[in-house]
């Protein structure tokens, strides 16, 4: 699996770094061609590398222990983007190391990355278009500014954004501005677009990421 470390650094350069817990992050966001996406994030060989046992324990209860009653700070992070619906948790596995995944339902993409940005201090404009059969993700990153400094669950789950992929549920996508479309049924970052989402962040300017599809 492909680490997308640089994009938390895109999201929000500036978010207060976790403690030591070490694990793989997938987020899927499974998208019906109406607009409306089921948001998942797996969270799998999760373990604290603390040196120190007592820690290391503490720092582990500290993770199993709220995600085993749906409190953990995924679980937040969705709530806080405006989850249509309850958050819901499957603890897969309950011992080190553990495996979480927790899901939320939302009506419009857009709105939750409207939110998403705002809680992460990025400013970003977000629409979706439709047009007949065809609809248009376009979100347009302004980095004139540095983003602000946050903490909170969102910029905590941006930390673990190591891996965002998109899979359409009906129809196909046809075309990604700064995507890759390996099957017409998912998408991911492309690399080409983070080298030059980097530039962009570099200069203090603005760059725009475009996902369509027909139903």
């Amino acid at each position: 699996m492909l680490k997308r470390a640089a994009i938390p650094g895109l999201l929000g350069a500036t978010l207060l770094m976790a403690g030591c817990l070490q694990k793989d992050t997938v987020h899927t966001l499974y998208l019906s061609p109406d607009g409306a996406v089921k948001w998942t994030v797996d969270e799998s060989s999760v373990y604290s590398d603390e040196a120190d046992e007592g820690k290391r324990v503490a720092e582990d209860q500290a993770f199993i222990g709220p995600a085993l009653i749906g409190t953990h700070s995924t679980a937040q992070a969705l709530q806080a983007l405006g989850a249509d619906g309850l958050v819901r948790t499957t603890v897969v596995r309950d011992e080190r190391p553990f495996h979480v995944i927790t899901d939320a339902r939302f009506f419009r993409i857009e709105r939750a990355f409207e939110q998403l940005f705002k809680e992460a201090g990025v400013k970003a404009s977000v629409t979706l278009k439709a047009e007949g059969e065809r609809s248009a993700l376009n979100v347009r990153f302004d980095f004139s500014k540095e983003p602000e400094p946050r903490d909170g669950p969102v910029p905590a789950m941006l930390q673990d954004l190591d891996d965002l992929r998109f899979v359409l549920t009906e129809g196909r996508f046809v075309a990604g501005g700064g995507f890759d479309v390996p099957d017409r049924m998912r998408a991911s970052l492309s690399r080409e677009w983070l080298a030059a989402a980097e530039k962009v962040m570099e200069a203090r300017g603005e760059i725009e990421l475009t996902l369509s599809w027909i139903r």
